[in-house]
């Protein structure tokens, strides 16, 4: 699903694409009310004060990240399936159609857009993922542009090449990771002290937003020498109450009593009157607008009506724990787990070149260093990189035979080299 805007200064929008087939009809139709301001737009300058004008009233998408009707971060729901890139002032830029699921002539005429299919993206890995796939597809882009919420004006093009069937790259090797997915102590509830202090009972007792220290304490862990224990795939899934800092119109009702059945969940001896009272203050702290009293009490109502059957329902999810009794400077844990990620990643890269260099092997022909390139679609300097290791632990005793084969004698020659 793709969210569409009236223009660049709307901020919320019901209107959406349902998938990319809707999208791409849409740029090549002639018949669209804004297609006259698009046809005056190119044949004026860039940065004429008419030219900035008309692009201000056309219609916007965003591209990368599904929302649930806003264009900030903080409504971001999760990827599209593709990554969209910019290619301003070239229009010689030469498109390998296997891997490029759409183009097409920007608004100015003076560019091109287009998208990258793609799986396992989320809001921790987009970054790298925009750079890494842009570098191996000799894309020029600007790092500033890779915004999961960026929206980019609607063109037209009656020509725009469409490929369903292009490439889909695995962003799942990315880093994956933010201080939410490595540090133990902090709520899961944004850091306002107008709830993180909030206590329900008269000793004090503060509301549980989630239940992590319980799934840790019952996780079976160890911890390495750097205190580290890295759960990779068995992942610590636990519950969260998520309270947004900006609750829409029209999301109002939803999203309070969404809060109010995980508060209840993580929380089954809170008493009546105080889950009003908590999302009482949930309400005119963050509703742009806030609901009345009367439905308020009808939600908590509603909710409080089911409590006996509530439980705490896992949202979230941590592969890195932290040794209590290690004390960790600042920014240490988030350091750690970088290193960590990346390392997991270059072992998963490694393999995939491995397996590579074997199946090409097994085909009895030669083939040189971009057979490789062409496989596993990672750049020659990362082939470079993992080669001479993979050729000294796999194939150590076979170089000189598998020569004929691997037509790149000098180059074998060189990376063997270079691992010395």
């Amino acid at each position: 699903m793709f969210r569409k805007f009236t223009d660049v200064k709307t901020n919320y929008s019901n209107t959406t694409f349902e998938n990319i087939q809707e999208v791409i009809n849409h740029i090549k139709d002639n018949s669209r009310p804004e297609l006259k301001k698009i046809n005056k737009l190119r044949v004026l300058k860039k940065g004429q004060p008419e030219f900035d004008l008309i692009k201000s009233q056309l219609p916007i998408i965003l591209w990368n990240f599904t929302t649930d009707g806003g264009r900030k971060i903080m409504n971001s729901l999760k990827s599209t399936g593709y990554i969209y890139y910019d290619i301003d002032n070239n229009t010689d830029f030469q498109f390998n159609k296997d891997y490029f699921t759409a183009h097409w002539r920007s608004v100015s005429g003076t560019g091109y857009g287009c998208l990258i299919k793609v799986s396992g993206v989320d809001k921790n890995n987009f970054k790298e993922a925009f750079t890494d796939i842009a570098k191996q597809l000799g894309i020029p882009f600007d790092y500033k542009a890779g915004d999961i919420v960026r929206a980019n004006i609607l063109s037209y093009d009656p020509n725009i090449y469409y490929n369903p069937n292009a490439h889909s790259f695995d962003c799942t090797c990315y880093s994956s990771t933010n201080s939410e997915d490595i540090e133990e102590n902090l709520h899961s509830i944004n850091k306002d002290k107008l709830f993180n202090s909030y206590v329900w009972n008269g000793e004090k007792c503060p509301i549980q937003y989630d239940n992590l220290q319980e799934k840790i304490s019952a996780k079976e862990r160890a911890y390495d020498e750097n205190g580290v224990c890295d759960l990779k795939d068995d992942k610590l899934y636990y519950s969260r109450a998520v309270i947004p800092k900006t609750i829409q119109i029209g999301t109002r009702n939803r999203i309070l009593s969404s809060i109010a059945i995980r508060i209840l969940a993580l929380n089954p001896e809170l008493p009546d009157y105080r889950l009003t009272k908590f999302i009482s203050k949930v309400n005119n702290s963050c509703c742009t607008i806030p609901m009345e009293d009367d439905e308020i009490k009808t939600i908590c109502s509603t909710v409080l009506r089911k409590r006996h059957n509530l439980i705490p329902l896992n949202n979230e999810k941590r592969r890195f724990l932290f040794d209590p009794q290690k004390e960790f400077q600042k920014g240490e844990k988030q350091r750690l787990a970088i290193t960590y990620l990346n390392k997991c990643r270059g072992e998963r890269i490694k393999q995939v070149i491995s397996h590579a260099f074997s199946d090409l092997l097994n085909e009895c022909r030669r083939f040189k260093i971009k057979d490789i390139l062409e496989m596993t679609k990672v750049s020659q300097t990362t082939i470079n990189k993992h080669l001479p290791l993979i050729l000294m632990e796999e194939y150590k005793n076979e170089v000189e035979d598998i020569q004929q084969f691997f037509n790149a004698k000098k180059q074998m020659q060189k990376l063997l080299n270079s691992y010395k």
